[in-house]
């Protein structure tokens, strides 16, 4: 039962049960369905209002949203929790890199502070300023991209005294940090530092230290495997996923036709050439997802799916099957853990009285295969059902 946007109780609904409601009370017939809690991305970008109310309709309602902005980030997180069209937004902004590294190229810099700082006390400044201006948690960027752009030149890489002042000053003043390190050395500076979360998948083999450190302290893992699929072979990717026809038509015919011309594939190739590089790792990354979520270092879903913004989650939750987890330890990648990345998990991530009423209703069984979280009857915000129209389109 679900009264002013919470769960008051879970249950099979009895005669009896019914019976019992309160006068005016609204009943809905799920009998046969499977409702699950609503997902949570945690890591997307969102280039329009469009993706968002997408990533809704497939059945995401919250999202972890990379952002260079804090100040313009906020108005939109608050601007979320008012909206029922889109999920509820949480920042992780700004995305602090180098002057010319990565997410420097066109990408916003922030009026208010400095997203490039050059030393460790303008490091910790931009922190401070970014708290100020409401940010709970920041994103950092450590990678050269050479694992994806050789033999372009490598991009400029954070200094190691800037990343652990960033990372120690959001930690001190109670901020998150989560960072974008495929490579394990960068990585495992991140993870000395004391980052809250890798926002990528490792490159390589991760070691058994750094794997217990993850798991004691802990430090969520975020694989984003279907960005190294993309890249890997980015026809047989869409291919792969256009597949299913419930995918094809939530993107919608002029999409489909896009994303399967010889030119888009063609122009991954050429902005990230160093193909062999990244299939060569996908045995790794799917190793290391298996051996960490064995060990119980917490799993996160997310996805960086810039293609198929909200499909991306069941993009995403099938490759991990198809590395050997099981769909519902997938589900709760992107539920219960996802909710733990955020810090969120008292009010969201499962189906328990008190949390917010975020639900999905399904005509098809995920357990049976996780896809069928595709199969969706009904998406529910804070217990308002969603009209989600033709999704994707």
């Amino acid at each position: 039962m679900v009264e002013n946007g919470r769960i008051v109780s879970v249950g099979t609904a009895t005669p009896a049960a019914v019976a019992a409601l309160p006068a005016g009370a609204e009943v809905r017939d799920a009998g046969g369905k499977w409702i699950l809690p609503g997902l949570i991305d945690a890591h997307v970008h969102a280039e329009s209002d469009r993706d968002l109310k997408t990533m809704l309709a497939w059945g995401l309602t919250s999202v972890r949203l990379m952002a260079e902005d804090v100040a313009a980030a906020e108005r939109l997180a608050s601007e979320s929790r008012t909206r029922s069209d889109v999920p509820e937004v949480f920042p992780a902004a700004p995305i602090f890199t180098t002057k010319g590294g990565w997410w420097d190229e066109g990408e916003p810099a922030d009026g208010h502070l400095d997203r490039f700082p050059p030393t460790p006390a303008a490091a910790r400044a931009s922190v401070r300023r970014a708290k100020e201006l409401g940010s709970s948690e920041i994103k950092l960027m450590l990678d050269d991209m050479s694992w994806c752009r050789d033999p372009k030149p490598r991009l400029p890489r954070m200094q190691p005294d800037v990343s652990k002042a960033l990372i120690g000053e959001a930690r001190l003043l109670g901020l998150r940090a989560i960072v974008h390190a495929p490579g394990l050395a960068d990585a495992k500076e991140a993870i000395a530092g004391g980052a809250t979360a890798l926002a990528h998948g490792v490159l390589d083999p991760i070691d058994g230290a750094t794997l217990a450190v993850m798991k004691n302290r802990p430090v969520f893992y975020v694989p984003t495997m279907d960005i190294f699929e993309f890249l890997a072979d980015t026809r047989r990717f869409v291919d792969s996923v256009l597949s299913d026809p419930r995918a094809a038509a939530g993107v919608g015919a002029e999409t489909v036709a896009r994303y399967r011309a010889a030119a888009y594939s063609d122009g991954y190739r050429e902005r990230y050439p160093n193909v062999e590089s990244v299939r060569r790792s996908l045995p790794a990354l799917r190793e290391n997802l298996r051996r960490l979520e064995a060990a119980g270092v917490p799993v996160a879903l997310g996805t960086d799916m810039w293609a198929f913004p909200g499909l991306g989650v069941s993009i995403e939750m099938d490759l991990y099957v198809r590395a050997g987890l099981a769909p519902l330890q997938a589900i709760r990648s992107a539920t219960q853990t996802a909710a733990r990345s955020l810090g969120i998990e008292r009010d969201r991530g499962s189906l328990e009285p008190g949390k917010r009423a975020d639900l999905l209703v399904l005509s098809a069984d995920p357990l049976a295969d996780v896809k069928n979280v595709r199969a969706i009857d009904a998406v529910y915000r804070s217990g308002r059902r969603i009209e989600r129209g033709a999704v994707g389109r």
